[in-house]
């Protein structure tokens, strides 16, 4: 009806042009030209009017926005900007989703050793208005139990595919959650990394018990038919960057892939086979935003771009949420000083290595570089705080009886796992001592030469030696004495808390672990 009005006005716009020539022609006289020009003018008006009805109807859109994070890691700090930014999205655009890809714990101490570890995470994020979430790997840090405890006080649900979980103390979690905005229906499908080798994620397998875990692809090709049963099929997952795009080639029946694990950082638009793919980094530094518009429940638009949160004013309430949280006097009791400092990753870890072997009476001890979370240390106090942020991970030490060749092979097994030579990098520091990895022309590590305290190279191929290692490492690490050894009970927090207490001033500034060519 409203084109036919249209066509009709095209119509009387064109003859009444040609009335006007000849009326024009017929009389000079002003009255009526006047009279004519004030009919003309109310033509022209309907004729706007009937184009604009025709031109609205036609591009008419729902616009939904997605607003995601991943990769958390307990940095409440952030939160506060974060929540300004969530109410600055929701005042701008009526239709909004908020979702998290995984990974909120394990990386601050107020979180991480908590009274009821990890509620600080959710208290905030409950209160931001999450809607959604996906496992991560270091979700499990804490164990099942508080897993568990937490998913009951969250007010949005997390979701995985392909967890198994039903006759554990977690039990088992849905595989998608189906979201109803502006009348569109958006579908989660939860998706979490495993281990190529161990088929597990990235976490201490001690916090597994009766959990298993299915490859990502296979449990996402089982889910293609979720397409038939929403308008947006969205992968919410933590599997990282590279996988991601590999499962959007795979399927696309995705139209959106909200990411994690990766750290990866993609800050504009990125159409994989044509399956938006995004990721935001970590630490809440970056917050995702995904705009998808809609002619009815038709997707026909999507783009996304990532927002840095630093200029953000803080939201005073979740402000002084967080306060509360991190008024904790206990976390920074002094327990001695580092003079010096620790500049490098591996002067830290000569701590963490040094107290293991004093702890656990070792001949040597090996910690993995992955397990120490703070870098550095400057000059100056340290305190329990500075502790837990080197291990937020409550790990404790295994001693193992190993000889000189399972030792090398310890070593060598991590070293050669990384498949490309030129990423291949030390992994296991060191303590009582000190290694040096001998690769031949390909990159491969051949040999290990282990040098003692006392600069003697080790030689004796018989000998067990008595040897420190994380649980983590303990479990994960392929060696001869891979899962066994004796559980010494003793916290790795615990033993560096004793350590720097009893030598007073503790810095490092030596390297301990070497690679060279043949």
């Amino acid at each position: 009806m409203i084109c036919f009005l249209f066509n009709c006005g095209i119509y009387a716009e064109k003859k009444r042009k040609v009335d006007f020539y000849y009326y024009f022609r017929a009389s000079k006289q002003k009255s009526d030209i006047m009279r004519f020009r004030k009919n003309y003018s109310l033509i022209l008006l309907l004729f706007a009017v009937i184009f604009s009805s025709c031109r609205t109807e036609k591009g008419v859109t729902t616009r939904v926005v997605i607003i995601s994070t991943n990769d958390i890691h307990a940095q409440i700090s952030n939160f506060p900007k974060f929540a300004t930014f969530v109410k600055q999205i929701r005042a701008e655009n009526p239709h909004v989703l908020l979702v998290d890809g995984g990974d909120r714990f394990s990386g601050n101490v107020y979180v991480d050793n908590a009274k009821e570890k990890g509620k600080p995470m959710f208290d905030l994020m409950n209160k931001v208005g999450f809607q959604v979430g996906n496992f991560g790997n270091h979700d499990f840090d804490y164990g099942p139990a508080v897993l568990k405890q937490r998913m009951a006080e969250s007010q949005f649900p997390l979701v995985c595919a392909n967890v198994q979980a039903a006759h554990s103390e977690l039990g088992q979690p849905e595989p998608y959650e189906m979201i109803d905005e502006a009348g569109i229906k958006f579908c989660f499908l939860g998706l979490i990394e495993t281990n190529a080798k161990s088929h597990i994620p990235a976490t201490n397998p001690d916090n597994l018990e009766n959990i298993t875990f299915r490859y990502y692809k296979e449990v996402a090709a089982e889910n293609k038919a979720l397409k038939n049963q929403c308008d947006v099929l969205i992968g919410l997952t933590h599997i990282g960057y590279t996988a991601d795009s590999i499962l959007a080639v795979l399927m696309p029946e995705f139209d959106v892939i909200i990411g994690g694990h990766s750290h990866t950082l993609i800050e504009n638009t990125r159409l994989i086979n044509h399956v938006l793919v995004s990721q935001t980094g970590s630490n809440l530094k970056y917050a995702g935003l995904t705009y998808l518009d809609f002619h009815g429940k038709k997707l026909v638009g999507k783009t996304y771009k990532a927002v840095k949160l630093d200029s953000f004013a803080e939201d005073p309430e979740i402000a002084a949420m967080v306060e509360n949280y991190m008024n904790c006097p206990e976390f920074h009791e002094k327990l001695g000083t580092t003079s010096k400092g620790m500049k490098y990753k591996e002067n830290v870890a000569c701590m963490v290595t040094d107290a293991m072997c004093t702890a656990a009476k070792c001949d040597f001890a090996f910690y993995n570089s992955g397990g120490v979370r703070y870098n550095s240390i400057p000059a100056g106090d340290i305190t329990l705080e500075t502790i837990y942020r080197i291990e937020p991970f409550a790990n404790h030490i295994v001693v193992q009886e190993l000889t000189l060749p399972e030792i090398k092979e310890l070593i060598l097994n991590r070293f050669n796992g990384i498949k490309d030579p030129d990423r291949r990098r030390i992994d296991l520091f060191v303590s009582q001592g000190r290694y040096t990895i001998v690769k031949n022309k390909d990159g491969q590590g051949v040999d290990v030469v282990l040098v003692d305290a006392a600069g003697k190279k080790v030689t004796d191929t018989t000998r067990k030696y008595r040897i420190g290692l994380s649980n983590y490492v303990n479990s994960t690490y392929d060696f001869v004495g891979k899962g066994r050894g004796e559980n010494t009970g003793i916290l790795l927090v615990d033993a560096m808390v004793k350590y720097v207490k009893a030598k007073g001033d503790v810095s490092y500034d030596q390297r301990r672990t070497f690679i060279t060519k043949q």
